[in-house]
């Protein structure tokens, strides 16, 4: 992970449940060498470690959560929970649910990876509206693409 200074592009996808934001940060992590992206419960870092793998193949993801490892030795893609994203850099790097920054319990980690962690290349940070405000206070410069809802809510 680089330092937030040293990085060129620094992109907030931001929008409400069922717009396919982590699709979409899924998607350009894989159009780098190497990704990192961290998600807020062990359950969806495993649900998109499994995606990646299925594209990938098992030997290039590694799973990294604080209940459960798989890093290969050849690992390029990181899927993670926040808080047991490994010091690493990569070129690519996301954190799923940023809005998350705002939660008494977690939101320092958060935080954290909003201020302090980038990748080489690109860095997405992903998650609800709601914290539009506070990412363009924190973080300068950074691009903010809105995605709308695909269908109705029922």
């Amino acid at each position: 992970m680089t330092a937030p200074d040293t990085h060129p592009r620094v992109t907030a996808i931001l929008g409400p449940t069922n717009t396919g934001k982590t699709h979409m940060a899924v998607e350009r992590m894989l159009t780098h060498r190497t990704g990192m992206m961290g998600f807020p419960l062990r359950l969806l870092a495993r649900e998109n470690y499994y995606k990646v793998v299925a594209l990938k193949g098992a030997r290039a993801v590694a799973l990294v959560t604080g209940e459960e490892r798989i890093e290969p030795p050849e690992a390029r893609y990181f899927l993670c929970t926040v808080e047991a994203m490994p010091e690493r850099e990569t070129d690519f790097l996301a954190v799923d649910e940023i809005q998350l920054a705002a939660d008494r319990e977690r939101g320092h980690v958060f935080t954290d990876r909003l201020l302090n962690v980038r990748g080489r290349e690109e860095t997405m940070f992903v998650g609800a509206d709601t914290i539009r405000g506070l990412i363009r206070r924190l973080v300068p410069g950074i691009e903010i693409i809105a995605r709308p809802r695909f269908s109705t809510l029922r």
